[in-house]
């Protein structure tokens, strides 16, 4: 997979699409970018529709380039296999299993079957969001290893945010399926401080209350319970960076939900659904686990990784909120192998290729594809 970095502003960035487009060996391209200054999408939208190769991708508050986070500029990756791209706009309307077929170099064509890794990218602020990603599980299942992020900013615009060949998409998912192996590594490095308590009343992202109390009111008596702080309505984003809540799973790492508003009654909006009946617990981290997390990951993709293997890192970007000046200890965590690319996204899409997909939050997420 050969991959450039260039500015999203002026006509770097639409130069640098026509480029790969333009080459004869590039088979998909895979765009992560950040919507600069100069970031126009109605001219977006008309290079892309003149694209002749499959496109997807989408923008994020930082991409990852050799190492570092950078938050105006684009990742252009010309892969070496023809992605099969849906893009998903309906959660109720079944998905196509089929796609266009993948040929390679010698304009044989490879079965369906020969799928293996499925990039997935959902509009982060789409009420569907979950529901795209469990539509997925539910048409392919464990057939493929997913990896992918929530794509949106963080300045409460709801544009639109995914790459595809009709220009930009919103509301919407795009997965991108590969004849190419990966291997993946997903940690959080989050610790339980309180719980578990029971999901009484919640609808989608909006947790409503816990055991049966408002669940605001829960959560700041565990943190003045169990932390030196007290969190109140005003500086509850601030807060809850640092302690989300933690879903609980057999035998498996918890899912992070990510709370990051109070309603008036008391209810909480987070990213990622909460489920009734499921139980939770509330988390703290600290650098060190966190770090130590990424690390984790990374080992844990790099197990399956060969020499030709493509390193992609998508990281939540509130752990490099809560890091701070420590993200560049995360970036080195996630870069040992030398040249990756990736995004800090809102909310993380992945599963091993054996577990359940799950939309995480709060979490590394490090993939290593080979064949790209």
């Amino acid at each position: 997979m050969e991959a450039a970095y260039c500015r999203t502003t002026g006509s770097e960035f639409h130069a640098t699409l026509q480029e790969f487009d333009a080459d004869p060996t590039v088979e998909g391209l895979l765009v992560l970018a950040t919507p600069g200054e100069g970031f126009t999408p109605a001219a977006v939208d008309e290079t892309l529709r003149e694209l002749s190769t499959p496109v997807f991708g989408g923008l994020f508050p930082k991409v990852i380039h050799e190492g570092e986070a950078h938050a105006d500029g684009a990742i252009i990756a010309g892969l070496a296999v023809r992605p099969a791209v849906e893009t998903i706009t309906d959660a109720d309307e079944p998905i196509s299993t089929g796609g266009d077929p993948i040929t390679d170099a010698d304009d044989a064509i490879t079965s369906d079957d020969d799928y293996e890794t499925a990039f997935v990218f959902v509009d982060a602020y789409a009420d569907d969001g979950d529901r795209f990603v469990q539509q997925l599980f539910n048409a392919y299942g464990v057939e493929y290893t997913y990896i992918g992020g929530g794509a949106g900013t963080l300045d409460g615009d709801t544009r639109h945010c995914l790459f595809t060949n009709e220009g930009l998409v919103g509301d919407a998912a795009v997965v991108a399926r590969v004849a190419a192996e990966s291997t993946i590594g997903v940690e959080h490095g989050w610790t339980d401080i309180g719980g578990p308590f029971e999901i009484t009343a919640a609808d989608g992202r909006r947790l409503e209350t816990l055991d049966g109390r408002p669940a605001y009111d829960r959560y700041a008596a565990i943190i003045d319970a169990e932390t030196d702080r007290t969190v109140t309505k005003t500086n509850f984003f601030e807060v809850a960076k640092s302690h989300p809540f933690g879903i609980s799973r057999l035998d498996a790492e918890r899912i992070v939900r990510d709370p990051f508003e109070v309603d008036d009654d008391g209810s909480l909006r987070c990213f990622g659904a909460l489920p009734e009946g499921e139980f939770v617990h509330v988390l703290q981290g600290d650098p060190e686990s966190l770090v130590a997390a990424a690390d984790r990951a990374h080992a844990a993709a790099s197990e399956g990784a060969t020499a030709d293997s493509a390193l992609v890192t998508f990281d939540c970007v509130s752990r490099a909120q809560y890091l701070d000046t420590a993200f560049d200890r995360e970036l080195a965590a996630l870069s040992q192998r030398g040249s990756t690319i990736g995004a800090l996204t809102i909310g993380e899409v992945a599963n091993d290729g054996r577990g359940h997909l799950e939309y995480y939050n709060k979490t590394a997420v490090v993939g290593a594809v080979d064949g790209l």
